[in-house]
């Protein structure tokens, strides 16, 4: 064994006591000094690995740590919950807020329908019957049409109710007058009941807006409301938001003029 190896096989194992290192070591005094230098650092290093210990405190950093990270994961599932709560808090008050807007809207409308009637009560006491070609003239400047017997009509005129202009119609019935309000454009979700001391009736949704028929309170007015719906023919929403009818007011002019409510 030269020099080279030795040196070579004495750093890869420097305790290593095989007979032709410790042979080579015996005879050579440079590779011998050598090798007492290597065994010196290796023994030392070992000593150092052995008696290696965590530097002061370590532990207690250790477990500082694992609180802070627990407490923070509380706090993150605290706020998670928060703000699901809080979205859930939000989602019923719209939902909340929306029935409250719809059934104040629909109380509304009924109230509009029942202050119409009042305020042209007069009305009411019509003999009729009004001619035919009033009555299709009156849906004629809605761009509706006639499609089916609407039955004897004691007044036919346009009228406004609230924003919007439709159709008054008032019919005989047992008990006493019915007035029938088509309102385009006015739309509503469902049927909205019509009652006061006197009157009372319904409003119904339609696609091209709502119909209100109301009589005397014990009016038997079953499917009246259904039949005047199938008996008129409407543009469709669209055509009527197009054609300047829904949004218009009432003008006093000519012929209009005395078709209208008053």
């Amino acid at each position: 064994m030269n020099c080279l190896d030795f040196r070579r096989d004495l750093l890869s194992d420097p305790l290593a006591a095989e007979p032709e290192l410790l042979a080579h070591e015996d005879g050579c005094p440079a590779c011998a000094g050598f090798a007492r230098e290597v065994r010196a650092q290796e023994v030392k290093l070992r000593s150092l690995l052995q008696n290696v210990s965590p530097p002061p405190g370590l532990a207690e950093r250790i477990q500082l740590a694992a609180g802070y990270e627990h407490r923070a994961e509380a706090r993150r599932r605290w706020w998670y919950s928060a703000a699901a709560g809080v979205l859930l808090a939000i989602g019923i008050s719209m939902l909340s807020l929306w029935n409250i807007t719809l059934e104040r809207g629909n109380i509304a409308l009924a109230q509009s329908v029942l202050h119409h009637i009042d305020d042209e009560a007069h009305h009411l006491r019509e003999a009729g019957p009004a001619a035919a070609g009033r009555v299709q003239r009156v849906f004629e400047r809605f761009g509706a049409e006639l499609a089916g017997d609407i039955g004897p009509v004691n007044f036919a005129a346009e009228c406004l109710m609230r924003k919007r202009n439709g159709v008054h119609l008032v019919v005989p019935g047992k008990m006493g007058a019915i007035t029938v309000f088509f309102m385009p454009g006015e739309m509503t979700a469902e049927v909205v009941e019509v009652a006061s001391e006197r009157f009372s009736g319904r409003v119904l949704p339609t696609a091209w807006g709502s119909i209100a028929v109301v009589g005397e309170t014990g009016e038997a007015l079953e499917d009246l409301g259904e039949r005047l719906v199938a008996a008129v023919r409407w543009p469709t929403p669209r055509a009527l938001s197009g054609s300047g009818v829904l949004g218009r007011t009432v003008a006093v002019d000519g012929r209009v003029g005395q078709e209208q409510d008053g």
